[in-house]
């Protein structure tokens, strides 16, 4: 399955990413995390110049995905995340929320996706095995969505 890992990619939230992409690709699957893209000579070009650059590779990336695997902290994501699920949202890409936090859940973001999965979040490596274990389930049999004992806000 060709994937689309969206989330924060901030340096306190992207060990979650790390491992997440690391047991995805351990069951064959295709990853495309965008904190791992890289621009030949980002440094030497201007901030408007790298930004389409990133913007052209992120979308096509989503356009070219089987799906979207968000990984979600709850409602207080970033924009670029949010951005994101509704561009996959609007291409009519499976979109799927793993929410990794108790947090209130934004109310587009659990409407805006196929399912919506609430786990556990002890270590981001426990995080990964319960999102591979779950996608592994996802892929196999088509999973109705499940209501959630998040708060939507």
């Amino acid at each position: 399955m060709k994937i689309y890992l969206a989330g924060s990619c901030g340096i306190e939230r992207r060990s979650h990413m790390k491992e997440v992409a690391a047991a995805l690709r351990k069951n064959g699957h295709t990853v495309f995390c965008p904190f791992e893209l890289k621009i030949d000579n980002a440094w030497n070009m201007p901030q408007e110049e790298w930004a389409a650059k990133v913007f052209a590779c992120d979308t096509m990336a989503i356009d070219s995905a089987e799906c979207v695997i968000l990984l979600s902290p709850g409602r207080v994501s970033t924009a670029g995340t949010n951005w994101e699920q509704g561009y996959a949202y609007a291409k009519g890409k499976p979109v799927y929320v793993f929410q990794y936090t108790s947090e209130p859940a934004s109310l587009m973001s659990y409407c805006g996706c196929s399912n919506f999965f609430l786990v556990e979040n002890t270590t981001p490596m426990y995080t990964a095995l319960q999102i591979s274990t779950i996608t592994s389930q996802l892929f196999a049999n088509e999973c109705k969505k499940i209501p959630t004992s998040v708060v939507l806000t």
